[in-house]
């Protein structure tokens, strides 16, 4: 369709973009989208950003590592990385 919003590696995230147009709509409908957007990103000098940074490096060391010299589908690192970045959350307060 003309209308589908394809990625460089013909990925259709219309339905991604859809779901969140959606959930604006409904956060602003119940006046939780204020509170949304007066969410504010750690200092840069965060000891939240060394947190992120260095359990995601470590996520693609380690994946690295588990899998040298085997031939693996490149979305086997995402899916190890979701329960890495799962932690993160925990460890912000996020989820």
């Amino acid at each position: 369709m003309p209308n589908d919003l394809i990625t460089k590696n013909n990925v259709n995230i219309t339905p991604l973009i859809e779901s969140l147009v959606e959930l604006v709509k409904d956060k602003d409908a119940t006046g939780e989208l204020a509170d949304f957007q007066n969410c504010t990103l750690p200092a840069k000098d965060s000891p939240d950003w060394k947190l992120i940074s260095g359990v995601l490096c470590n996520s693609v060391v380690e994946w690295a590592s588990m899998n040298k010299d085997r031939d693996v589908n490149s979305m086997d690192l995402i899916q190890h990385m979701q329960s890495d970045i799962g932690y993160i959350l925990k460890r912000l307060g996020l989820s």
